[in-house]
């Protein structure tokens, strides 16, 4: 078996953080040998990591870990190396060069990057307003044969904004669906607040950022609670938690929203939830939309770039309304409510187009064909 090694800088919390611990615990499992280099080891996936995979570390940030990454490439020879944001795909792409070829640099692309650009001070999307920046990473893109973009979306905005020949872009879909356990649910740790919830509720998934757009989620449950006696939970963390704090006050919402935080088992919270509601600004794939699929939840989401109306078929999964549009949000959440009905039966189907058994082969297919 040629050994694999993920390169993902380090492994916090978000969509690429799971995604590369699904595949590296489903790799594992087939017995294909996995090696793990980060930038820093930090992350709350860190303890998910099996134990059989070699873990190698650089120098905190992805500049200051070039020289030790390539030392790496050069002691340990994997046959591949998958990395996925975009200016550590510039390091791998550089670093694997220096190997004339014996290591592969398979780079993927996990957002709809101008979209990202538009709206984020993100220090990845700042780098793409520097013009030299952008010059270097137009020629390094072109020395990969392929490159892999989590949607069709994702991969029409890279190729227009980097000159790549779109036909020289995979898309591989992300590795997100397991059959859920009912035997992981723990009722001891569920927070008190939700277990004294006794009436429905939609809920709300992600870090509380800018793009997660959970101030326009917050103003249509607002006036979903005009015609609806119903609550809303939202999981997660992030700078903007005191914001929204603020206007579910100025809404006199104290009683009928809860901000949860982290939690260890958000599937828990969205498998009793009436729909998921993302609310995005921006997206590359959208894997709590797959994750509530997979549980039979129904979705509302923002119909945003790029992912959410590919993994809903246009809406024949869910509701897609437009971005920062409370009224059409909450128009959508009250026909999930009471009108339209999704067969639980077909959500879990449709999950099952992203299972990560699944999707960790086409990585396998692809890694074994690029040159």
């Amino acid at each position: 078996m040629k050994r694999i090694c993920f390169f993902p800088g380090t492994l916090s919390l978000g969509g690429i953080g799971k995604l590369f611990i699904n595949l590296i615990e489903e790799y594992t499992s087939r017995g294909i040998p996995v090696d793990l280099f980060l930038t820093k080891k930090e992350g709350e996936f860190l303890e998910q990591i099996p134990e059989n995979v070699r873990v190698f570390e650089g120098n905190g940030r992805a500049s200051a870990s070039i020289r030790s990454f390539i030392n790496y490439l050069h002691k340990e020879k994997p046959f591949a190396v998958i990395s996925a944001r975009e200016y550590l795909n510039i390091v791998n792409i550089v670093c694997c060069a220096t190997t004339l070829n014996r290591t592969k640099a398979v780079v993927s692309l996990h957002t709809n990057q101008t979209a990202e650009n538009y709206y984020s001070q993100h220090k990845s999307a700042l780098l793409y307003k520097k013009l030299h920046f952008k010059l270097m990473a137009k020629l390094l893109y072109k020395l990969p044969s392929k490159i892999i973009a989590v949607s069709e979306g994702v991969a029409d905005d890279f190729a227009l904004r980097m000159g790549v020949n779109r036909k020289n872009i995979e898309v591989i879909y992300n590795p997100v669906y397991k059959p859920y356990d009912l035997g992981c649910e723990s009722v001891e740790t569920v927070d008190l607040r939700f277990k004294n919830l006794n009436k429905r509720f939609v809920i709300g998934v992600g870090r509380l950022t800018q793009q997660k757009d959970f101030a326009t989620l917050i103003e249509a449950f607002y006036l979903l609670r005009q015609k609806e006696d119903i609550s809303l939970v939202i999981l997660g963390e992030g700078p903007l938690r005191e914001e929204l704090e603020q206007q579910i006050n100025q809404l006199s919402l104290s009683d009928h929203v809860l901000l949860l935080g982290f939690v260890s088992n958000p599937l828990y919270y969205v498998r009793r939830a009436s729909a998921l509601v993302v609310s995005s600004k921006f997206e590359g794939f959208g894997n709590t939309i797959v994750e509530a699929l997979g549980v039979g939840t129904p979705v509302v989401s923002t119909n945003c770039p790029s992912g959410p109306d590919e993994i809903l078929q246009n809406g024949k999964y869910g509701i897609l309304v437009p971005t920062s549009d409370p009224d059409k949000m909450a128009a959508a959440l009250a026909q999930i409510l009471n009108n339209v009905s999704f067969q639980k039966k077909e959500l879990i189907t449709r999950a099952e187009d992203f299972a990560v058994a699944k999707i960790a082969d086409k990585y396998l297919s692809y890694i074994e064909a690029v040159k």
